[in-house]
């Protein structure tokens, strides 16, 4: 009986011994938008919002009330004065979760706005990059991209 007491009492210290004294956030501070007068989210509405496993990324796609509807109707024509913003963020482990990923760092903000120009309707894309949120001027791959980001279907909802 002496020799399981002893037993118990060396896995019990043990077990003590095992700790992680590493911190953790409560809140992912990391993934916060930096306040910019490049972009402004106030107003937008969530579209869509999907994950890029090969890159490790996680973006989401906002948009005014006319892109909303626009994307909502399938329409494939832009119209005027809509605005669409696409946000995309590194992925981190989440310190909460075993397996689980969320944002971290601000990869790139992408928008889209559109007005009209006489009879046909103009686009205007900006791509700003990095924390910093600095302005790419690539246009290489400018109308790919835009393609891309009208082409998302919106998320459906009960």
């Amino acid at each position: 009986m002496k020799t399981l007491y002893s037993l118990l009492i060396a896995c019990t210290l043990m077990l003590a011994a095992c700790s992680d004294n590493k911190q953790v956030e409560l809140y992912n501070t990391k993934a916060a938008l930096p306040s910019s007068p490049k972009y402004d989210l106030d107003g937008l509405k969530v579209i869509t919002s999907f994950v890029n496993k090969t890159k490790g990324t996680a973006s989401t796609l906002y948009g005014n009330d006319l892109a909303l509807k626009s994307a909502i109707d399938g329409n494939k024509i832009v119209a005027a004065n809509e605005v669409f913003t696409l946000v995309t963020w590194t992925q981190q482990e989440d310190d909460h979760w075993f397996g689980a990923k969320i944002p971290s760092d601000v990869e790139s903000v992408e928008v889209i706005k559109t007005a009209s120009s006489g009879n046909s309707v103009a686009v205007n894309y900006e791509q700003l990059e990095g924390k910093q949120l600095t302005l790419k001027n690539d246009t290489i791959s400018q109308a790919e991209r835009i393609k891309y980001i009208l082409g998302q279907k919106p998320s459906v909802l009960p």
